[in-house]
């Protein structure tokens, strides 16, 4: 366990990454809903290439959509 002084130390971090693109949270999300579905029904937390493959693919979606609905659109 670690002392207030540490906890208090550890909170105020600053990340070492950043996240470069909104999809990439996306793909962070889905993929943490992948494993939590295997981990609740009881299949161990593995991910394939092509698992992978298909989050990335319905994160891209996922987001257009979310731009589509909420940007302004652009004028030319």
């Amino acid at each position: 366990m670690w002392t207030p002084s540490e906890t208090s130390s550890i909170m105020q971090m600053k990340p070492k990454y950043k996240i470069k693109s909104p999809v990439d949270s996306i793909i962070i999300d889905l993929i943490l809903d992948h494993f939590n579905i295997q981990s609740m029904t009881g299949k161990r937390e593995t991910i394939t290439g092509d698992e992978f493959e298909s989050l990335c693919v319905e994160a891209e979606l996922l987001y257009f959509n979310q731009v589509m609905i909420t940007e302004e659109p652009g004028v030319a």
